[in-house]
């Protein structure tokens, strides 16, 4: 996908600054608004024109950014497997690493996209089979990194299931869903951590 801001559906070239961080901002709000409103409502039930209003913009600039309401998914989800895929290279999964701080490390990164793109990491689960052609590549290489992390875990003989494929699968069935029920608590972040890890790694040995 084309850069909306700096390479416009258009083809036309934005020399002005100013022009050009103007259009950045609209386009922020723009995916600010629509992923708030996707989560709300669902993908399909917002319209453009459901969008034009909310966020003040006309027809031809909306079309100036994004062909429609899938392209514009696509693009509010793609900063959160971009930022994920950073996070988890920060430390390279190995025999030599502490196996239960991979999994603490899981755990945090859940967090930490909770904190940046809250609504996105809302919206994974929205995703039909016309939006994942767009979001597929930085999708699979993602999943392909946490698993890979909790390969190394499980050859420790950590996990509480004994499988790598299978605590993926919990992993993406109870890691955003947690994170939803427990966002309101006071010690959120404690108790997330806890009951994930409760989930993922075996009880230590008394």
């Amino acid at each position: 996908m084309v850069d909306p801001v700096t390479q416009p559906r258009t083809g036309n070239i934005i020399r002005s600054v100013k022009v050009a961080n103007r259009r950045s901002e609209v386009c922020d709000r723009l995916l600010d608004t629509a992923a708030k409103m996707f989560v709300t409502k669902g993908i399909n039930n917002v319209s453009v024109e459901d969008l034009l209003k909310v966020v003040g913009i006309s027809r031809a600039t909306f079309y100036g950014f994004f062909a429609n309401q899938t392209e514009l998914a696509a693009n509010i989800l793609l900063p959160v497997f971009a930022s994920g895929i950073e996070l988890l290279a920060q430390t390279q999964p190995s025999e030599s690493n502490d196996p239960k701080a991979l999994a603490e490390q899981l755990v945090n990164m859940y967090l930490e996209l909770w904190d940046k793109h809250r609504h996105a990491l809302l919206l994974t689960s929205m995703v039909d089979s016309t939006l994942f052609k767009h979001i597929k590549t930085p999708h699979d290489e993602f999943g392909g990194a946490i698993l890979e992390l909790l390969e190394v875990v499980a050859k420790q003989g950590l996990l509480r299931n004994s499988s790598a494929t299978l605590s993926y699968l919990v992993l993406a069935k109870t890691g955003i869903p947690l994170l939803r029920l427990y966002q309101d608590q006071p010690n959120f972040e404690t108790i997330y951590r806890e009951s994930m890890l409760a989930l993922l790694l075996k009880d230590p040995a008394p």
